[in-house]
């Protein structure tokens, strides 16, 4: 199924990262970890999943260090979809 202009919902075709525009609704796919639920009955809708981060320490670096930069890096990333 291919969207077209207001068409309604389509299936996506393909896996992958999507720019997703206000006023436009997600939902998850059957079997998916995600979970779409309503927060607080006031209609705003909350899409939770998993989310695995793997972090390798090289061991050339001073892991404190290594980790804080993880760590920003990744809350500015974060930061940067609300």
């Amino acid at each position: 199924m291919s969207p077209t202009p207001q068409a309604g919902p389509a299936v996506v075709q393909r896996t992958g990262l999507a720019l997703v525009h206000e006023g436009e609704l997600v939902v998850p796919a059957r079997g998916s970890e995600a979970v779409l639920s309503v927060l607080n009955g006031d209609g705003t809708l909350v899409l939770e999943f998993p989310v695995t981060v793997e972090v390798r320490v090289v061991p050339s670096c001073d892991p404190d260090r290594h980790a804080d930069l993880t760590l920003d890096r990744l809350t500015r990333a974060l930061e940067g979809l609300a």
